[in-house]
């Protein structure tokens, strides 16, 4: 049994054995560890640096406020700010989606490179999350290019319906993006100048944390 655990562990990554010297035969940690721990790592310097920015954000619109990292071509939530609302958006810590659904993944993919973004929409199957879900890929490609004009994304009701959600994106110091930070809410408070506001919000907010992080876009 622990046979088989150890062959599965290797095959999938997670362990290598060793083949030479006076370890051989014997296990030790595959690069599948070490990619998890960049990928945490990287993960809590940028929460470090967005909270403040993310609590300025729901402390002024009263809204939910969300962090996403891009891994295996999917976005990873690694922290939400929850209004004092009533009514708020349920996702929480560690959710996984799409990169092509909803604002705040959008918004990592919309200012990857070209050839990154066809590798991803043209390597997977694109399926809906919910009907609002765009998986029309010459749809999503014109969305991309509208999105990146005005530098942010907006869904309705894409990962969850009757929601709006208002994103964009996170730089490096190399001006990579590696991030994205978005504002949710239920969409009857998504209107008018309100949803302006948000969307200057969310935009100063994100460019503030890529600042922080050495960016200079």
């Amino acid at each position: 049994t622990v046979y088989r655990m150890l062959t599965t562990f290797e095959n999938n990554g997670y362990l290598d054995k060793i083949i030479h010297g006076e370890d051989k035969d014997k296990y030790k940690l595959g690069l599948k560890f070490l990619k998890m721990g960049k990928l945490v790592s990287e993960g809590l310097e940028i929460r470090q640096v967005a909270l403040p920015f993310m609590e300025e954000l729901r402390d002024k619109f009263q809204e939910d406020v969300q962090l996403i990292i891009p891994d295996r071509d999917e976005a990873v939530y690694i922290e939400k700010l929850e209004s004092n609302r009533p009514v708020r958006v349920y996702t929480k810590v560690g959710r996984r989606a799409p990169l092509y659904g909803g604002a705040c993944p959008r918004a990592i993919l919309t200012f990857m490179e070209d050839s990154e973004i066809n590798r991803i929409i043209n390597s997977i199957t694109l399926k809906k999350v919910t009907d609002a879900t765009v998986i029309d890929k010459d749809v999503l490609l014109k969305m991309i290019d509208e999105d990146r004009k005005r530098g942010y994304t907006i869904s309705y009701g894409e990962l969850q319906p009757g929601t709006i959600a208002v994103g964009a994106p996170i730089f490096d110091q190399n001006n990579k993006v590696i991030a994205s930070v978005s504002i949710v809410g239920p969409e009857d408070r998504f209107c008018g100048e309100r949803l302006d506001e948000l969307i200057k919000g969310i935009k100063d907010a994100a460019k503030n944390i890529s600042r922080v992080l050495g960016s200079s876009k």
